[in-house]
């Protein structure tokens, strides 16, 4: 087999092959013309397909470039801008720069803008709009107002700088209030950017109402325009004709406080040249020597012979010539180190009536004149002594006695002190007894006696909340009848309620028509007492046939429900006369008078017998039981409640054995 070699010419090829594809020999056969087929390659890239943009803002305005014109479109494309966007359809080019009925090209834009022609989107009588023509631009007026300072000694009124700001682009006000150092007072911003309407007017604040030298009422303050910065004098006299004196600037008014605060602090910072006219606090002095400041050592001397020694007088100031005067006893400490008086104010007795200030005077040197100075003279340890005045600013005080030291002190310098002075005489003291007034009957006792007791505002009285867990919810119900001599008094009822929780009692009468009398709440749950021994009621009081007095009227107990019996027969303590064991064992001593009676002629039951023989059988052998004890042994013989019951379940129950083995 004979293999042929072959080559293939890519411009011999286009001979033959290109007139079917619309080719000619001028194309080069390097270019991109050839098919994408296997075997053809290409070393050339394609041509960029991008469109351009065919919109643009300018001035804040959209505009429509139009595309090049085919005859004006020059053979080099690489040298031009790509084609954009076909033009919109229906819409023709004009000429004219005042012309808005068609469309402006950005080609036209550029020709005007090179000839000098007016261009779009503005005629010839418009003009930029503010937030353009004024955009950014701001004018500063210095302005101050003026505060009344009530219940102050010091100052009458308060003068406070501000700052207005007005912004030509819309009309609108900012005032910024300057702040001050230690004022006390919330500075800062006084009012937003907003724009401001006059007073009484719908109308708002514009730049000729901020001429200089004029008010402003601006939200209840008035502002005192004074004065504006070099750009907002060049804006306004050029472009609202302000005058010379229209821009030029007023004097603040002066504020003798903020001066004399002024003047505080920079005494205070220790600003160098600054006479301080006070003595340095000496925390200063010992911080500044801790740091390294040279101290002076004139009194160093004294300090290290004497250290912290100090002479103790006893004195007395007495007042009594002035109207409401007093004597008051003072203590007064004479230091050895540096000559100084410290006098401090002694508690003599308790509730004189007197706020308890700690000093009279502070640790200082005491001017014999009163009043300090350069050349004043001032006391030493030499001119104290017992029996002596002196002078302490204006208030003569008499020196009564001093302790032993300051004695030993004075012995030891070869002077005798006299004898101290008696400083006032023993006054007996009255004993006052406290004598608590009668309940008056608004709201409860306790209540009351804290009031007499306690403090002015006394605490409400405490609970024993132990008994509250334990007993709450423990209701004791009677029906009362009311003890009366009156006849319309008789057939009324009550129903009487314990409760245990807190010993508190309430009263309600059931209302009864046509009775006359109008029911509901005869008294609210309250605590209240004895009248015999003015002892609160308790459970122990709340049995059947017990007579209570209570706010002047007499209750009789007849009766209680059956949570009532059931509650106090399970609580032998509390309620003694529900015990039906104490009962047992009383009836048991009895057995044989019990048995005597049944057969006696006095018993005429046939066998039977009812509560009322009963009360009567236990009477006959001398058994004296209340009400609430025949209740107690009756509702153990008739557990049915049938009423009646048979005499061999009384001798039973008296007899040794227990009750309910299965003998009845």
């Amino acid at each position: 087999m004979t293999l042929h070699s072959y080559s293939w010419n890519a411009a011999s090829q286009l001979q033959v092959e290109g007139p079917r594809f619309g080719l000619d020999e001028k194309t080069d056969a390097s270019t991109n013309y050839l098919p994408t087929l296997p075997g053809f390659h290409s070393s050339t890239c394609r041509p960029p397909s991008a469109k351009n943009q065919s919109l643009s803002f300018v001035n804040g305005y959209m505009m429509v470039r139009s595309p090049l014109s085919p005859e004006n479109k020059p053979l080099n494309t690489e040298s031009v801008r790509r084609p954009m966007t076909s033009p919109i359809g229906g819409t023709k080019e004009v000429l004219d720069p005042t012309d808005v009925s068609g469309r402006y090209s950005f080609y036209r834009k550029k020709a005007d803008r090179q000839n000098g022609n007016i261009p779009l989107p503005f005629c010839p009588s418009s003009s930029l709009p503010p937030f353009l023509e004024h955009d950014r631009r701001v004018l500063l007026f210095n302005a101050y107002y003026e505060e009344n300072v009530l219940q102050s000694a010091v100052e009458e009124k308060r003068v406070l700088v501000s700052e207005i700001y007005f912004y030509v682009e819309d009309g609108t006000m900012e005032i910024i209030q300057t702040k001050q150092e230690n004022s006390g007072i919330p500075q800062g911003v006084f009012l937003r950017r907003s724009k401001v309407a006059k007073p009484g007017s719908s109308r708002f604040y514009e730049i000729d109402d901020l001429k200089i030298g004029n008010e402003v009422m601006i939200y209840g303050r008035k502002f005192h325009i004074v004065s504006c910065n070099g750009s907002t004098k060049e804006y306004v006299t050029k472009n609202h004709g302000w005058g010379t004196q229209e821009v030029e600037s007023l004097p603040l008014p002066r504020d003798h406080f903020s001066e004399s605060i002024k003047a505080k602090m920079r005494r205070e910072s220790g600003v160098p040249g600054v006479d301080r006219k006070r003595k340095m606090n000496d925390l200063k002095l010992v911080m500044e020597s801790m740091l390294g400041k040279e101290s002076s050592i004139t009194d160093r001397g004294m300090f290290l012979e004497c250290g912290t020694d100090a002479l103790c007088f006893h004195v007395i100031w007495d007042d009594r010539e002035r109207l409401y005067g007093d004597i008051q006893y003072f203590r007064l400490f004479y230091h050895l180190a540096d000559d100084t008086i410290e006098i401090m104010r002694a508690q003599v007795k308790s509730n004189d009536g007197r706020d308890g200030f700690p000093k009279l005077l502070k640790r200082s040197k005491l001017p014999k004149s009163g009043k300090p100075g350069i050349d004043s003279d001032y006391y030493t340890w030499k001119d104290l002594a017992i029996g002596e005045s002196l002078n302490v600013f204006g208030r003569m005080m008499l020196i009564a006695k001093c302790d032993a030291f300051t004695r030993q002190y004075y012995a030891s310098n070869g002077i005798d002190l006299k004898d101290d002075v008696v400083l006032r005489n023993s006054e007996k003291k009255v004993e006052v007894k406290r004598v608590i007034p009668p309940y008056n009957g608004f709201g409860s006792e306790e209540d009351s006696l804290r009031s007499c007791t306690g403090s002015l505002n006394p605490p409400p009285p405490k609970k024993d909340l132990q008994k509250m867990r334990d007993k709450g919810g423990m209701i004791l119900r009677f029906n009362a009848q009311l003890v009366s001599d009156k006849s319309d008094d008789l057939n009324r009822r009550f129903v009487f309620q314990f409760f245990m929780e807190d010993d508190t009692i309430s009263i309600r009468e059931p209302p009864v028509r046509n009775s006359g009398v109008m029911g509901g709440s005869f008294l609210g749950r309250n605590n209240t007492i004895k009248r015999s021994n003015g002892e609160p009621f308790t459970a122990k009081d709340m049995y059947v046939g017990n007579t209570i007095d209570i706010v002047g009227h007499r209750f009789l107990l007849l009766n209680a429900d059956e949570f009532t019996y059931k509650l106090m027969e399970c609580d032998d303590r509390t309620f003694p006369y529900s015990s039906l064991p104490r009962l047992q064992e009383e009836l048991s001593t009895k057995q044989d008078q019990i048995k005597t009676y049944f057969l006696s002629s006095d018993y005429d039951g046939n066998g039977i017998l009812d509560m009322e023989g009963l009360t009567a059988c236990c009477n006959h052998i001398g058994l004296a039981f209340n009400e609430q004890e025949i209740i107690t042994i009756w509702r153990k013989l008739d557990k049915k409640g049938k009423g009646k019951v048979a005499f061999k379940k009384l001798i039973a129950l008296s007899s040794e054995e227990p009750f309910g083995s299965g003998r009845l």
